[in-house]
């Protein structure tokens, strides 16, 4: 071999290594990596594909609808209520038509209360998904009085005397009745379709209930002077309540609404029976008697109601009925160790007119 031949076998070897080291490299920038058909090397589905992962995974997304109902909602409101008080045990006298010793021939004289306005405010929040959580205070304060004298050729006779007597020649009464109620709920608001919608409520409620009734009696056989018979009864205890209130928009934003609650209040009565004769200078009766008991509460309403996205009114009517709260002592008979109990319910009922803010 010639050493012409010898150079041109060196060169053509070398030329060849040099391809093979340029081949691989070319070969591995050509290459891409296996992606799922339909995507691009960011990951998003071309067209006809499904959405792709929105980018940091870590964060919540919500459409604003999503965002609407899960923010917090603070709402006022306030209630003006036109109630009238209601309950028996109240008599402190009877009226007859006929002299003494020949029967009783009339009427009871009863307290009786007038329609008096109370009020009722609270503050809430409505959380996400509508559960609402509330605080709501109601007063109300009512008092009358009555005055009874013997009819023309009649007697009078006093009804809440107390091993005395009973023939007199004027009955004056006088009573009272202070409600402060504190409720705290918990509840949540479900619509059933865009004109029905409801809530079931839960809570507690705290109540301070203070009743007085008092009676005067003057003249009659024994010349009764300022002879007096008092008999106040407090009432403060707390407990829980459950109800439920519906709305149904017939036209637009104007409906009706209903709601009821009950509840069970546990606490102590404080009840005194006191008689004082002779302008005060004799004490017949001084007795103190302190118990606790359980009462039932029912409270409802009825009534028309316009509901827009920021302010609520509502006019109706509303009863209040509390069981069993007036619980008092008395002694009608000459045995002291066999008193008698003056009970009855006390019941709130009349006009309400409401109105709410939601922000």
């Amino acid at each position: 071999m010639s050493a012409n031949s010898l150079s041109l076998c060196l060169k053509t070897v070398c030329l060849c290594m040099a391809l093979g080291t340029i081949a691989p490299g070319a070969s591995a920038q050509d290459t891409k990596p296996d992606m799922p058909e339909g995507t691009d090397l960011s990951g998003e589905k071309l067209s006809g594909g499904e959405p792709a992962t929105p980018p940091f995974e870590g964060l919540p997304y919500f459409p604003e609808e999503e965002k609407r109902e899960k923010a917090i909602h603070p709402y006022l409101f306030a209630d003006l209520l036109l109630l009238k008080a209601r309950r028996q045990s109240y008599d402190y006298a009877v009226s007859s038509l006929t002299p003494t010793g020949t029967g009783v021939v009339g009427d009871m004289q009863n307290l009786d209360y007038s329609f008096r306005a109370g009020f009722r405010a609270g503050a809430g929040i409505e959380l996400a998904d509508r559960w609402q959580v509330e605080a709501s205070f109601f007063n109300y304060h009512s008092t009358n009085s009555r005055f009874a004298s013997a009819p023309p050729g009649g007697t009078l006779y006093a009804t809440t005397t107390n091993l005395s007597f009973d023939e007199i020649g004027t009955a004056q009464a006088s009573g009272s009745v202070n409600f402060s109620v504190l409720d705290i709920d918990f509840g949540r608001w479900v619509e059933l379709d865009p004109s029905f919608s409801f809530r079931f409520t839960g809570g507690t409620r705290l109540a301070w209930i203070d009743q007085n009734f008092s009676a005067i009696y003057n003249g009659g056989p024994q010349a009764a002077n300022n002879s007096m018979v008092n008999m106040p009864i407090y009432f403060s205890g707390g407990g829980v309540t459950a109800g439920a209130e519906g709305v149904w928009n017939f036209m637009g934003k104007i409906g009706l609404y209903g709601r009821g609650k009950g509840g069970l209040i546990a606490g102590r009565f404080s009840s005194r029976l006191n008689e004082t004769a002779d302008n005060g200078t004799v004490t017949v009766v001084n007795v103190h008697d302190k118990y606790e008991g359980v009462v039932p509460t029912l409270d409802l309403g009825v009534g028309l109601c316009y509901r827009g996205e920021i302010a609520t009114v509502r006019i109706g009517y509303d009863l209040f009925n509390y069981f069993d709260m007036v619980d008092s002592l008395q002694f009608p008979g000459p045995q002291l160790g066999n008193p008698v109990r003056r009970t009855s319910n006390i019941s709130l009922e009349g006009v309400s007119m409401e109105i709410g803010f939601r922000f």
